[in-house]
């Protein structure tokens, strides 16, 4: 098989340059396109090639390099992460099926990241994030998910294709509509535990908890855009939460009642916060156990947001 690697990012830097240096070492048969917003005058190989596309979101840069990508799959990666050597031949095995219309696996935590960096990482490891935590952690088997994100993504080019591509109205959220186009073709999306990348981490706190507010924020865009469904009473939870505790505090000094309802779900949701974050961070709990309630209630104002506001319209898509 072979492989079209995309990675769009807006300038170069130390990070792409060690994307791009991982990915000439990648075993298998690929050519990687590079999208930065201008030109760059730094040299690459030949299997090397740079596409400038102008001040545009990712999902636009994806889509313009789709086309001009020569080979029938399309490998998707961050311009901050980097993937293990066996990244494109792991996922050959799975695309066998043809079923299967996108593999994509887990964005682990480098090591080399500083230590508010792997908080991050380690936050997005909780199984208290949702079905998500299985993207930072390797899982044990192969499962068909609903969504992967765009960090380590692996899509049939037809099919890619006949999805319309990503939706270049979104920031974030685009892969996750991606995904759920593939679905609605018939195909399966896959997450396989041995299609690895590394994935450089938002430092705690304000970058962190500003990306996670922001896909929140998207997701409800996506939603509004997509109409009701199920999938909505799962990716409303946190945002749930966040109106309960507002109501709450609210009327705390005022009714026994409420108060009583509040410190009785504020125990049964602290618990099993703190014990997540020691489970996941023995040297950073206290931090981790901090973040983890700071990322519930960034993800869930985002989403309140997002039904409150109407998300841009435009941009290239491939139909």
């Amino acid at each position: 098989m072979k492989f079209s690697i995309i990675i769009p990012f807006r300038e170069l830097d130390d990070y792409t340059r060690e994307s791009v240096k991982h990915c000439l070492k990648l075993k298998g048969i690929y050519e990687i396109i590079l999208l930065p917003d201008e030109k760059i005058k730094e040299k690459f190989p030949k299997k090397v090639k740079v596409i400038p596309t102008g001040a545009v979101k990712p999902g636009i840069k994806r889509n313009m390099a789709s086309r001009e990508a020569k080979y029938d799959y399309l490998a998707f990666i961050d311009s901050d992460a980097y993937p293990d050597k066996n990244w494109l031949v792991n996922s050959e095995k799975y695309f066998k099926n043809p079923k299967v219309g996108a593999v994509g696996g887990p964005n682990l935590t480098p090591k080399e990241d500083n230590w508010k960096q792997k908080v991050g990482g380690e936050i997005l490891s909780s199984p208290l994030t949702g079905r998500s935590y299985l993207r930072y952690v390797v899982g044990k088997k192969v499962k068909k998910v609903k969504e992967l994100p765009s960090c380590n993504l692996i899509v049939r080019k037809d099919v890619f294709l006949r999805t319309g591509g990503y939706d270049p109205t979104f920031l974030t959220a685009e892969d996750t509509k991606l995904c759920f186009s593939i679905t609605g073709l018939g195909y399966w999306v896959l997450y396989v535990p041995d299609v690895i990348v590394y994935h450089h981490r938002r430092e705690i706190w304000i970058p962190h908890l500003r990306q996670i507010y922001i896909y929140g924020r998207d997701v409800a865009w996506l939603f509004k855009q997509r109409g009701f469904s199920w999938d909505v009473l799962y990716y409303s939870m946190l945002s749930w939460g966040v109106l309960y505790t507002a109501f709450s505090v609210v009327f705390l000094f005022f009714n026994a009642v409420i108060r009583n309802m509040f410190l009785l779900g504020a125990v049964f949701y602290v618990i099993p916060v703190l014990i997540s974050s020691v489970w996941i961070s023995r040297k950073r709990w206290f931090f981790a156990f901090i973040g983890l309630m700071l990322t519930h209630a960034s993800y869930g104002i985002g989403f309140i947001i997002g039904l409150l506001t109407n998300y841009k319209k435009g941009g290239l898509n491939l139909r």
